[in-house]
């Protein structure tokens, strides 16, 4: 019977995981494929402003009508401010289209189903990790407050054994990305969602005493700048994967930008019947223990996300515990999250 590979060590279908959370970018590694893009751009609008592949609404635009140029580009993620890997996509498995296309209607005209044929082949089906890139990098330029704005894009992936250099000189590593597990930091959503949160929680326990809206979205926008600074790592060891999986699930899917701040509402004792909310919590530490005790087979990491009260320091913190499985490729979260004080 052949050993079984410990968890995140090389195997024979790839190389050891990655789960990574960062920014994305794009280098063209050298002038002449720069050059080749300017070209490229200048074509598809030769009315329009000088062709600039460092443009990134230039560049997104071109990519979705020409969903194939993704693949000569090196794109590259950036937990901070440096790139630590080249991204590719898996192999293709299917295609994604850039929207929902509409159902020709029965009987409709040749008219009809011409401009139906141009809207499609106006954005092309592109592979779902290209897709993600493209709207992360555009996403990621679009200022504070905008809709469409993308903090940081969290990859799984595979490390591969090439390497490659950047335009700088740099020389990084190959990852190639997952389609499943692929997450966006939705900013402006999951401000909103988290100040309407907090916000309903306090009308209805106090009434007309609640925060002020825009400094209620400072506080919550200051919490996610914290909760970047946690997710500065590369994403490879046991402990680092299982903190990128378990920060994403909470905080993009799980509420906890919105539940973390009213933790207060758990400590026994607290102003619960004062007529004013009790003053909101931040995050204080991220931290990450082995699990005591976990299944065959499995490697379970504790991540226990810490809030407390900034302005008061006697009163209890809150913790949140997640026990994360990372002995697969994609980690997964075994148990519902456990919260305690201390």
């Amino acid at each position: 019977m052949e050993p079984t590979p410990s968890p995140g060590a090389i195997d024979p279908h790839g190389g050891a995981p990655v789960h990574a959370v960062g920014r994305i970018g794009v280098d063209f590694r050298s002038e002449a494929r720069r050059d080749g893009f300017r070209r490229q751009l200048g074509e598809a609008a030769p009315d329009g402003p000088p062709p600039d592949p460092g443009d990134v609404r230039q560049l997104y635009d071109h990519l979705v009508r020409h969903p194939w140029a993704a693949s000569r580009l090196t794109w590259t993620l950036s937990p901070d401010s440096t790139p630590v890997y080249a991204l590719e996509a898996e192999p293709a498995v299917a295609m994604d289209w850039s929207g929902p296309l509409p159902d020709p209607e029965p009987g409709g005209s040749a008219e009809e189903r011409l401009a139906l044929l141009r809207r499609i082949a106006a954005a092309p089906p592109v592979h779902p990790v290209h897709r993600a890139l493209r709207d992360a990098l555009l996403g990621q330029s679009l200022p504070a407050g905008d809709p469409g704005r993308i903090g940081r894009l969290t990859v799984p992936g595979r490390l591969t054994d090439r390497s490659a250099q950047l335009f700088s000189g740099e020389v990084v590593p190959v990852v190639r990305v997952s389609s499943v597990g692929l997450a966006r930091w939705a900013e402006t959503p999951l401000i909103t969602a988290a100040v309407a949160a907090v916000h309903a929680a306090e009308e209805q326990r106090h009434h007309d005493h609640v925060h002020d809206h825009d400094r209620l979205t400072e506080h919550v926008r200051a919490l996610l700048a914290r909760v970047y600074h946690h997710l500065r790592n590369p994403g490879r060891s046991a402990a680092e994967r299982a903190l990128n999986h378990a920060v994403t699930e909470s905080f993009v899917s799980g509420g906890l930008l919105g539940e973390g701040p009213l933790s207060a509402a758990l400590v026994p004792g607290g102003p619960e019947d004062s007529p004013a909310p009790p003053g909101l919590y931040t995050l204080e530490t991220i931290t990450v223990a082995r699990t005591p005790h976990c299944r065959a087979g499995s490697d379970c990491q504790d991540v226990m996300i810490r809030f407390s009260d900034p302005a008061d320091g006697r009163r209890s913190p809150v913790t949140y515990v997640h026990t994360v499985d990372v002995s697969d490729e994609l980690p997964v979260s075994l148990a519902p999250v456990h919260r305690f004080l201390g």
